[in-house]
């Protein structure tokens, strides 16, 4: 889902648990920044869709995805949403940064691709 443009990273974020668990804005934002920061970019909490690069663009859509727990968590074409960077790579390290909010994943990505990831398919 796109980021809504009028609200920072982490208002975009926090919102999640504000909205679905009738959580405070205090505790919300905490724990959304919490999740920024495991994903390697709790410096873009203040920034908007805007002024977000591609990469922390996708962290920022991570970290929102992981506020609440779900049974199954789904990337549609992971190199659409990351063009700035390498993203095999990249996913297989924010996904390890957020083991202890998603402990078992399963990454499936075309037959070629399956070497970019090191043995994490």
């Amino acid at each position: 889902m796109p980021l809504r443009v009028n609200l920072t990273a982490l208002e975009n974020i926090a919102l999640i648990k504000q909205y679905h668990l009738n959580l405070s804005w205090t505790q919300a934002s905490v724990d959304a920044q919490q999740l920024l920061d495991q994903c390697g970019h709790g410096d873009v909490a203040m920034k908007r869709d805007e002024d977000l690069t591609p990469t922390q663009r996708f962290a920022v859509k991570m970290a929102r995805a992981m506020m609440l727990a779900r049974p199954l968590l789904v990337i549609d074409r992971p190199a659409e949403l990351l063009a700035d960077t390498p993203y095999p790579k990249l996913l297989v390290t924010m996904l390890g940064s957020l083991a202890n909010k998603l402990p078992d994943h399963q990454i499936l990505d075309y037959d070629w691709n399956k070497p970019l990831y090191q043995g994490e398919t």
